[in-house]
């Protein structure tokens, strides 16, 4: 069958005179053309012609189908292995007595989902029932007979009782359940490119049989038996067939049906990384409203884990996509730059030292109906009004506890300032006929409108350091591009008692983007989310952001929500809008946390405590994906390209600079 095996003389009946070759191949004779051969197979095979002696007729020279389908090298000398065009095979067999006695659904996964280099063959055989039936009463009628001239302290005492117990067990299902005997057979097929990666994968493989309560052995010195027995061919070599016979039920043979395995593969989503379990690309679409209801993700890490890694590949391979991404980075925000920029990004450095302003007093949304443009009808809203309450809001975290004498002064002091630059609350007044929108009023403005005023002077105090303080050259007029399609608004160098404010309207940029069109995919991802719903933030911020999680996907957007401080996270009320956020997400992300974070998010996604130990000891990199009641161990992977763009290491920096 194989064209470099050496043909016995005895299994060749020539016809004519024929050379071999060193290596055992047929040599033609170029005296003539035509020449014919018969080779006997070791089993007869459904194709080519037969003569009366089953034989396969071959003509020299021409291409068969045993040509196509033969190894063009094989190396059959080995102990260990056996070498088919250059990669390694070696076959393990499951004894008869290796099985488990008592098995459960998909108890054969384990060996299917082995991982790279490891495949599965089982042969399963129906045996006529009247003759096992038979075979069966007879069986256990003699093991009766001598287990009465056996005494309850011998060896085989156990192994009578057990073999009658078995015998009585299969023929009471077989007549009252209606199954049927068969005979299995597995083979466990173990590949490689060399012999030391294929021993390595054959112990691990012994390793998971024991593991499993399997008893696996080598077929050694008869691995070439085993790549014919596990060939498409139903052809058991007879001793294999002996050693590997385990009768079964058919709940048995059912319950290692060994086709189901955890995988997750959307047509349309992207790469995550690889299934832990099985090796299985890890693939999810987050638009994709008919299988998830929300593609909202809650993720979580502790620092060094990987959070901010496996955040910008998302990110990046969603931008492939063509969906619009907003990222706002409380904390380490420049580790996000060099992906930005590689990507054509708009990297915005939002602290006093910087260049980037943006005036958070502009009103840039025409509507505030985003299917208007789908529908070609528009409520006339006002966006005044609308932002003045985000403005108020925000207020709170510059000057806590405002009295509601307060907040009434600070609406009305927005409105008069407004109002001084020709903008009220009709929707028309924000635009100039010539020139687009109308100027705006800065946060300058709104100060001298309250310091006017005795009532309001005190309210003016917080608002100075934005008019003659380091941080005024924040928001002035804003220079930040509208047009691009993919934003970093790093707010990590923001004064400390500022990084709440400037993070909520680095949010109120990218929300307000997303949320002016259901026609655009957006992505809006807030790491570091516990500033705004942690202990730090106020309820008002608080509830801003868990409303934005809510409704979100109404606006055809995602959310991803990151934190590494999960206690900060669930402190503000008692948890209730950390607990509220991590609900509006469908899908989670928990990669490795410390014991006491593990157990909040155990209460909180009902985690088994192999799950807790799982989270606990991961490496720098996996995570657990949790969607539904469904979980998936996920190592998250990168390409080259990708990881030069987005790793911080410093020994990554230093060699792509060329040092040592």
């Amino acid at each position: 069958m194989f064209r470099n095996k050496k043909i016995p003389a005895s299994d060749i009946d020539e016809q004519f005179d024929n050379d071999y070759d060193e290596s055992g191949e047929y040599a033609a004779n170029e005296k003539t053309n035509k020449k014919r051969f018969h080779i006997k197979l070791p089993f007869n095979l459904p194709f080519g012609k037969k003569d009366d002696e089953d034989d396969m007729l071959i003509e020299q020279g021409s291409t068969t189908l045993l040509d196509i389908l033969s190894p063009s090298a094989i190396d059959l000398t080995g102990r260990d292995h056996i070498e088919v065009d250059g990669v390694c095979h070696a076959y393990l067999y499951v004894t008869g007595y290796g099985y488990s006695t008592v098995v459960g659904n998909g108890w054969l996964s384990s060996l299917v989902e082995a991982g790279e280099g490891v495949g599965l063959n089982f042969i399963i055989k129906r045996q006529p029932r009247e003759k096992v039936l038979s075979k069966i009463a007879k069986t256990t009628m003699v093991n009766r007979s001598r287990m009465r001239d056996v005494g309850d302290t011998r060896q085989d005492y156990e192994e009578l009782d057990s073999a009658i117990s078995a015998g009585l067990y299969i023929k009471d299902n077989m007549n009252r359940n209606s199954e049927d005997f068969y005979y299995m057979h597995t083979i466990i097929e173990v590949t490689a490119d060399d012999a030391d990666t294929l021993e390595y994968r054959v112990s691990a493989v012994e390793t998971l049989c024991v593991s499993i309560d399997m008893l696996a052995k080598r077929c050694d010195f008869k691995h070439e038996q085993g790549f014919l027995s596990s060939l498409p061919l139903l052809h058991l070599d007879p001793d294999i067939e002996r050693k590997a016979r385990r009768n079964a039920l058919t709940t048995g043979v059912a319950a290692s049906f060994p086709f189901a395995s955890f995988e997750l593969c959307d047509k349309k989503g992207i790469f995550l990384g690889k299934n832990m379990h099985n090796n299985s690309a890890c693939m999810i679409d987050l638009f994709d409203r008919s299988k998830y209801s929300n593609g909202n993700i809650a993720w979580f890490g502790a620092t060094g884990a990987g959070k901010t890694f496996g955040i910008q590949c998302a990110a990046m391979r969603l931008r492939e996509q063509g969906k619009r991404i907003f990222i706002i980075a409380p904390s380490k925000g420049y580790e996000y730059r060099t992906a930005c920029e590689a990507i054509g990004g708009e990297y915005v450095k939002w602290a006093p030292s910087s260049e980037d302003s943006y005036n958070i007093m502009e009103i840039r949304r025409k509507t505030l109906d985003a299917d208007s443009e789908a529908r070609g009808v528009s409520r006339n809203d006002s966006l005044l009004a609308n932002h003045i309450s985000k403005l108020t809001a925000s207020f709170a975290l510059l000057k806590r506890n405002l009295t509601d004498e307060d907040m009434n002064y600070l609406d009305t002091s927005l409105v008069e300032c407004y109002r001084s630059f020709g903008i009220t609350f009709n929707n028309d007044s924000l635009f100039d006929g010539e020139c687009g929108y109308k100027e705006f009023p800065t946060l300058a403005d709104w100060h001298g409108t309250l310091h006017g005023k005795e009532e309001t002077r005190h309210l003016a105090i917080p608002l100075l350091r934005f008019v003659t303080g380091s941080a005024a050259s924040m928001v002035r007029k804003s220079n930040i591009k509208r047009d691009a399609k993919y934003y970093v608004w790093n707010v990590s160098e923001a004064p400390d008692e500022l990084r709440e404010f400037v993070t909520f309207w680095s949010t109120q940029f990218c929300s307000d983007m997303a949320q002016e069109s259901i026609l655009t995919e957006d992505v809006l991802i807030i790491d570091e989310s516990w500033i705004l719903v942690g202990a730090t933030s106020t309820p008002e911020i608080a509830g801003r952001v868990l409303e934005l999680a809510k409704t979100i996907r109404g606006y055809n957007g995602i959310l991803i929500s990151a934190s590494q401080d999960l206690a900060d996270f669930l402190s503000l009320d008692d948890g209730r809008y950390g607990k509220g956020v991590i609900n509006a997400c469908r899908i989670k992300i928990i990669m490795q946390l410390e014991e006491i974070e593990a157990q909040l998010v155990k209460g909180i996604l009902n985690l088994s405590d192999n799950e807790v130990t799982q989270i606990t000891r991961s490496r720098r990199g996996e995570a657990l994906l949790s969607i539904g009641n469904s979980r998936i161990s996920l190592a998250i992977h990168s390409s080259a390209k990708e990881y030069a763009a987005i790793s911080t290491a410093a020994a990554d920096i230093a060699a792509s600079l060329g040092h040592r």
